[in-house]
């Protein structure tokens, strides 16, 4: 079946009533061009045509090739995003009979229409307005940490799949979209070429994919928001279907103007992060992270306030110096590594972790001055216990002067002890100290959590592959049945109908042999009738004069017809004789008595004759004659009709009563299937919803762990020896 041209579908398209099934598209009426047609926005692998029913504006997408598992991945698709409920997709129905071309139908994708502005005519429209460029960048970096949240990426980001309404970004065309569903798959897709990465192949499916074209759309907005010039001074935009970068500033990032122009712009931050992704062309696609978020909040756990402030910065600066610093420590790696399974890539933002520092805090005790209490309080004791001592001496035993002095000690070190734990700086370590402990149940517990459902769904989803493949062979099993006992009887009757078919054949042969032979014996009884009308007695006939006619009529010639043609015979003896014979229509012959010239005019003459009437000879015999020819074959025939037509229903009923048989369990193993297919999916599904909220939990506790874990190295003076020479040594 040929798949339909952009033509096709835009001739079917001027009549939705008889193209479309979907009963709301049949209602509608395509947006005309100034001709009259429907106006096609065309793309690399569809056709979009806008269609309004009523009030409702839809966008129908229709393929322009045929891709052999597109209902598995807009299915796949459809589920995913119903699950994960981001603002940035638009509603949309995969109808596998959507369409019909040439009698056959065709799958269409049935979208809400969005009316909005590309990204491209958006960032052009506001060059001047540095905020909403900057507003821009944010909420696209905002987006792509979503999506990665979500485990899922578009596969194309690029200008033209992206729109801008009301301020806000709506994404289009999920042709290429991966989501868990999907994983085991190849990209149907590998993108627009001027935003994505030159090492991209169909291989490279995952999660992964957009953070490359992120990179690429968030530098360029950037830059833009920095200097405005730089869409006219790299000569790019809609006509060279690109923001600031093409392929090959990307296939030759050292030679490339684009990369060179904007690491010369009077701007620190953005020639930090064009170096930055200048980097990225020369690493593996799987590598390349996600551009940093600079809010790096952990929703939906945030650090408590008191330890807020110096973590949640807003600058960018440091995280570059991270991503510097990751990035040769990814280089490092992959100079030694031997083999692709030594790999571990990195596709999120968690390398930022392993970079950040806290703020200079050194913790400490109160001044010297506020350990008089202290001070007073201890040499009150020592003083006491020297007192007591002496006045004892002699008097009391040893024994008991020891105890005494140790009751003393003690009195002064729980003392020391109290007002140690009173202090401001202990007490912050104290509850630092007791977040962190919780923090890492609360992460491991998380962790255990995450690992379990992991595990639970990878044999869920053997399980489920396992079930579903052995609905599949027994589907294979009952269809191969019936295949065969079907097969068994088409040959059978293949072989009767054959057999009636030669017998027919040679019917029809019979037939034709008599029609033709009948069709000549009619055209020479009507040429002879037309030469009889030719008397010899009345032509002028060369070399024929009325002495030989006389002659040929007393030997019984008086026209053309009484003779088919003139034998010359010769015999030699003492001279040569020539006799001429005319040969009678009922094959016997009579001397003529005319010399050989004369006979041979004669037979010229009769040839002119003949061929005189050559055209008009009927063609056909009388219809009389051709009816008894026919009626005469007609019972043979209609004989072998029956008894091929009795052959052709009983193995018709045969077929069918085999089709009866398997029908009902190759259906049930169908409606068991699709109800596993789907249960699987909901399954799944809910396990990807549980692993993408506990995921946000422990990325939100792994964050403030690690900064509170940092944050206890501004505690290392604060400890009881060092309180002990605060207050004994003031040091």
């Amino acid at each position: 079946m040929l798949w339909p041209t952009p033509q096709d579908y835009r001739e079917a398209i001027q009549h939705p009533r008889i193209c479309f099934q979907d009963p709301e598209l049949q209602s509608g009426l395509p947006e005309l061009d100034k001709f009259g047609l429907p106006r096609p926005i065309s793309g690399s692998f569809a056709s979009v045509y806008k269609i309004k029913c009523g009030k409702t504006e839809w966008a129908v997408r229709c393929f322009t090739s045929n891709v052999k598992d597109q209902k598995v991945r807009y299915d796949a698709i459809s589920s995913h995003l119903s699950s994960v409920h981001l603002p940035y997709f638009v509603p949309f129905e995969y109808l596998s009979e959507g369409i019909k071309i040439n009698g056959d139908w065709f799958p269409i994708v049935k979208m809400q229409w969005v009316e909005g502005e590309s990204l491209l005519h958006y960032i052009e429209r506001n060059l001047d307005n540095v905020v909403i460029l900057k507003n821009l960048a944010n909420k696209w970096i905002k987006m792509i940490h979503e999506l990665h949240m979500a485990n899922m990426a578009h596969g194309d980001l690029q200008h033209g799949n992206i729109l801008i309404q009301n301020d806000e970004i709506i994404l289009i065309d999920y042709d290429g979209m991966y989501v868990p569903g999907l994983t085991g798959l190849k990209s149907n897709e590998l993108g627009h070429r001027n935003y994505q990465h030159p090492g991209r192949d169909e291989d490279h499916f995952g999660a992964y994919v957009d953070n490359f074209s992120a990179w690429v759309i968030w530098i360029s907005i950037l830059a833009l928001s920095s200097d405005a010039s730089v869409l006219n001074s790299l000569n790019v935009g809609e006509g060279e279907e690109s923001l600031l970068f093409r392929q090959q500033d990307f296939v030759s990032p050292g030679t490339s103007r684009a990369f060179e122009f904007l690491e010369l712009v009077d701007d620190e931050l953005l020639r930090s992060l064009v170096s930055s992704f200048r980097e990225l062309t020369s690493i593996a696609v799987p590598m390349v992270p996600l551009p940093p978020n600079p809010e790096l909040r952990a929703d939906p756990v945030q650090p408590s306030a008191t330890y807020v402030s110096a973590a949640f910065t807003t600058k960018v600066v440091p995280y570059l110096k991270a991503f510097s610093g990751w990035l040769a420590n990814k280089k490092r790696r992959l100079a030694v590594v031997r083999s692709q399974s030594e790999l571990t890539y990195s596709v999120g933002s968690s390398w930022v972790l392993d970079y950040l520092t806290t703020e200079a805090i050194h913790y400490k005790f109160l001044p010297k001055s506020r350990f008089l209490l202290e001070r007073i309080v201890s040499l009150f004791v020592i003083i006491s216990t020297a007192w007591a001592v002496t006045i004892m001496y002699g008097t009391t035993p040893v024994i008991a002067l020891v105890f005494f002095g140790i009751l003393s000690i003690s009195v002064e070190a729980a003392f020391l002890s109290w007002r140690y734990l009173k202090q401001p700086s202990a007490k912050e370590k104290r509850t630092v100290s007791k977040k962190i402990k919780e923090l890492q149940c609360t992460v491991s517990d998380l962790t255990s959590e995450l690992n379990k459902i992991n595990d639970n769904r990878q044999k869920f989803k053997q399980v489920e592959e396992d079930r579903i493949n052995d609905i599949l062979r027994r589907q294979l099993k009952v269809s191969e049945k019936e295949k065969n006992e079907t097969e068994k009887v088409e040959k059978e009757l293949q072989r009767h109908v054959s057999e009636l078919v030669d017998e027919r054949h040679n019917v029809d042969q019979e037939e034709q042999t008599e029609l033709a032979e009948a069709l000549g014996s009619f055209q020479n009884t009507w040429l002879v009738e037309q030469l009889k009308k030719h008397r010899i007695s009345k032509e002028k006939i060369p070399e024929i004069d009325d002495e030989i006619k006389r002659h040929l009529r007393t030997i019984g010639i008086h026209t053309l017809a009484d003779f088919s043609d003139i034998n010359i015979y010769q015999s030699y003896g003492r001279k040569k004789i020539e006799k001429s014979y005319l040969i009678l229509k009922n094959g016997g012959s009579v001397y003529a008595g005319i010399s050989p010239a004369q006979a041979k005019a004669l037979t010229e003459w009769k040839k002119k004759i003949e061929r005189s009437y050559r055209s008009k000879i009927p063609q056909s015999i009388p219809l009389s004659q051709i009816t008894t020819i026919q009626s005469k074959f007609f019972e043979r025939k209609s004989i072998l009709t029956n008894e091929e037509q009795a052959y052709k229903t009983r193995a018709q009923h045969m077929i069918n009563n085999i089709s009866q048989t398997y029908t009902p369990e190759y259906d049930l193993l169908k409606r068991e299937e699709a109800t596993a297919r789907c249960n699987f999916n909901d399954a799944l599904s809910q396990f990807d919803t549980e692993i993408v909220e506990i995921n946000k939990r422990l990325a939100g506790n792994q964050w403030e762990l690690h900064y509170l874990s940092k944050l206890m190295n501004s505690f290392n003076d604060v400890n009881f020896l060092r309180f002990l020479s605060k207050v004994f040594l003031s040091k």
